[in-house]
């Protein structure tokens, strides 16, 4: 009887090939997972998942490399596959752009107002990373930066001064009513263009503004926070001024909204404004856009309607 020839295996020295199936079967499965929008197991996948499957990939890719350079392996098509299909994995982490909230369809009921009076430019806000470069993280996936310009700049001068910003000072609202959470106040404004190592979040209040819905305000001016931890605020109410605290590079706020009180951790629910004005015409309910192209700043210019009983006033 003729025996049958044996499968030929990988030679020891290329053992990485059998880990290039499961390494793509992994990225595959946790693809579908957060695409399926898991809730709350999200944020750890996203932060997780895609840094680690790809650095894996990456030590695999030069491992594999160096022992072919090292051991003059002769090029073969499954060689090459092995390479390219980790090069895929390790590129894909570049796909990860938006995060995939499982709110992302169930927008806030609460009715928000404008967090500054006046008009207000939206540096970055909606629905994409286009007109809003915090889609790509869990918590901050519907944020709002507002700021104040003309003609496309926000400030005066030559911008090295806080005080040369237009929205740097200005009062800030409370964008609904709610229950105060945290009230953080003590960190400093840094210089334009100037990170702050210290917490990104800077001075800030957290607003329980309904059940499981979670509003951040960030960048507040050192000094500022006028209310605490506890109390009750109304929308329109004054909780603090612009500043520049925290991770930002010039003076403006920071609003989003999320379904836990821990910072991070959590996931981001899209929110609309209530009774604004957008060139002119008068917005009962929208979600205004962003957009920054070369430093001018391109998005909406709004401003909060004051109504006397139903009718608007300004």
């Amino acid at each position: 009887m003729t025996e049958r020839p044996r499968p030929r295996s990988s030679p020891p020295s290329e053992w990485w090939m059998r880990s290039v199936p499961a390494l793509i079967g992994a990225h595959l499965a946790l693809a579908v997972t957060l695409w399926g929008r898991p809730g709350s197991l999200g944020p750890y996948l996203w932060y997780l998942g895609p840094p680690v499957l790809a650095l894996l990939a990456v030590v695999l890719l030069v491992i594999a490399l160096a022992s072919a350079i090292r051991r003059r392996t002769t090029w073969n098509r499954r060689r090459v596959v092995a390479y390219v299909g980790l090069a895929l994995v390790a590129g894909a982490v570049l796909l990860y752009r938006t995060y995939p909230s499982s709110h992302d369809r169930r927008p806030s009921a609460v009715r928000f107002r404008l967090p500054l009076d006046g008009s207000v430019t939206v540096a970055w806000g909606g629905a994409t990373a286009g007109v809003n470069y915090h889609v790509v993280q869990p918590d901050q996936r519907w944020a709002y930066d507002f700021l104040v310009t003309e003609h496309g700049r926000s400030h005066r001068g030559d911008g090295r001064a806080l005080a040369d910003y237009l929205a740097y000072d200005r009062p800030v609202r409370a964008p609904a009513d709610g229950l105060v959470r945290v009230a953080h106040d003590g960190e400093p404004d840094m210089p334009p263009g100037k990170r702050s190592p210290k917490p990104a979040l800077g001075n800030h209040v957290v607003l329980e503004v309904a059940p499981g819905e979670f509003l951040f305000v960030l960048h507040l001016r050192e000094g500022s926070v006028a209310v605490a931890a506890g109390a009750r605020v109304a929308a329109g109410q004054v909780i603090g001024r612009v500043g520049n605290s925290g991770t930002s590079t010039e003076p403006h706020v920071h609003v989003h909204l999320q379904d836990a009180p821990r910072p991070y951790f959590a996931e981001g629910i899209p929110f609309d404004f209530f009774g604004y004005r957008q060139e002119g015409r008068l917005v009962a309910r929208g979600m205004p856009r962003g957009g920054i192209v070369r430093g001018r700043f391109l998005g909406d210019v709004v401003e909060q309607v004051v109504w006397h009983g139903n009718e608007p006033i300004r």
